[in-house]
């Protein structure tokens, strides 16, 4: 009988199969359906969002209007006996909504997150709208951009502010953070599946205040996970509880997304980080040579930052290197000199790998002509090409998508990130297109040896 009500609700409501699966039937008769629920915060979820009551209705309608639905709670409780259970019964009827239950233990989860906080973060007009609406939300949690979407390329300062939020809303406002990497949470959920604990896994995040997903690009085709955010998300939001994730693209460039998704993450305010000015490159040079306690001076931090222009972490990279380095010969003062020589292979790399050095290398791996490659010509052979030329151009230059588009035509540079994703899905999907990207690759790489 409860299938039976599923299949005629999963009629007008695709999906609601999924949203339902924490419920299963204890008692079925045509004068009383008893269905429990595996956890008293689905239980909840579900009561909130009117769901046990379409249940009830639903039922009436194909049996009959006397027919008693009840819903109980069975629970697991392992200190008493593994198949034991505490049976409760709700009148879903009856607000009975718990109190929330703080996680003390957020200061110490969040302990190796504090080195990213607002005031060491380097502001700047790549990044200070970004910045500006950070603290406004770790200000006033909940209470407006929500969701707070933040997307940029890799290595421009997305986690830190992320992380800002997060330990500037625990350290302050007292309220229970969720972070994860989108890689991590489905791992997280495949494991859970496969342990049958994803009530568990859903009780542990839903149970917070605040949501913060990094790099939410990697559930582009993962279709159950992102089913299982889509419930996390509506939860948090219904909730007006903050929720923050970032990506390496703007929403609606993500692939593989389902448009429901897309559409939720565009409810709030969505902004961008852009790669830092020469000023700010020369601010976060000396930020960071004083935090890791380098004497730099002033011509060594301008050779740096005139020669690593688009990525943060290669410039925190070349620090380290230098740090090293200069600790291992008792180098008092870093200077330009001993940066050039230091840093030489790694600047000469990239700034001598040109987008035309990986064109040629694509065609000579592909047998096609570079004229047809920036051109418009859109056969197969073509098309894949391009592609890979363009995810490969921004794997070895230092070239913004702009500015690689620019170099294939004049192509926007939406189109850009759209092929580079089209190769990332292709390099873990086709082994025959990851051995040529590969191969490819390495004659790139040989090039470092020759320019």
């Amino acid at each position: 009988m409860f299938k039976t009500i599923l299949d005629e609700m999963e009629k007008t409501e695709k999906g609601i199969k999924t949203l339902l699966d924490s419920l299963s039937p204890e008692e079925e008769t045509r004068e009383r359906i008893v269905i429990k629920c595996k956890s008293e915060l689905a239980f909840n979820f579900l009561k909130k969002n009117n769901y046990l009551s379409k249940i009830e209705k639903t039922a009436k309608a194909l049996f009959d209007e006397n027919t008693e639905v009840k819903f109980i709670i069975v629970q697991d409780n392992d200190e008493k006996a593994a198949n034991e259970s505490l049976q409760l019964e709700f009148n879903f009827r009856k607000d009975e909504t718990p109190k929330k239950d703080k996680n003390k233990e957020d200061i110490e989860n969040y302990e190796k997150f504090k080195e990213f906080t607002f005031d060491n973060f380097v502001l700047g007009p790549s990044n200070e709208s970004v910045y500006h609406a950070a603290q406004t939300i770790a200000k006033n949690p909940g209470t407006g951009y929500n969701p707070f979407f933040i997307y940029g390329d890799s290595g421009l300062g997305k986690t830190h502010i992320v992380h800002a939020i997060g330990n500037y809303i625990i350290q302050n406002k007292h309220k229970s953070v969720y972070y994860s990497t989108a890689q991590q949470l489905m791992n997280d959920y495949v494991l859970a599946l496969k342990t049958q604990t994803v009530m568990d896994l859903r009780k542990n995040i839903l149970k917070k205040d605040v949501l913060l997903i990094d790099d939410i690009q990697f559930l582009s085709g993962k279709d159950r996970t992102q089913d299982e955010f889509f419930y996390i998300f509506n939860h948090f939001y219904e909730n007006k509880k903050t929720i923050v994730i970032t990506s390496d693209k703007h929403i609606y460039e993500i692939n593989d997304i389902n448009d429901r998704l897309k559409s939720r993450f565009s409810m709030g305010v969505s902004l961008d980080i852009k790669p830092p000015e020469y000023e700010t490159r020369i601010a976060i040079i000396k930020q960071k040579a004083e935090l890791y306690e380098m004497n730099i001076d002033d011509e060594a931090v301008d050779f740096i930052a005139s020669n690593i222009k688009n990525n943060v972490r290669e410039i925190e990279g070349a620090l380290r290197n230098l740090k090293f380095c200069s600790g291992f010969i008792e180098k008092d003062v870093i200077d330009r000199k001993f940066a050039e020589n230091i840093l030489k292979d790694q600047i000469k790399y990239k700034s001598s790998l040109e987008v035309e050095d990986i064109i040629k290398a694509v065609c000579s791996g592909m047998a096609i002509k570079p004229s047809e490659i920036v051109s418009t010509k859109r056969t197969k052979a073509v098309s894949l090409s391009r592609q890979i030329a363009m995810y490969l151009s921004r794997k070895y230059t230092s070239k913004t998508y702009k500015e690689i588009g620019e170099k294939f035509g004049g192509r926007d540079h939406s189109t850009v990130i759209s092929s580079i994703s089209n190769i990332e899905k292709l390099v873990l999907d086709d082994k025959d297109i990851s051995k040529i990207i590969a191969k490819i690759s390495k004659e790139i790489e040989s090039l470092k040896g020759s320019l």
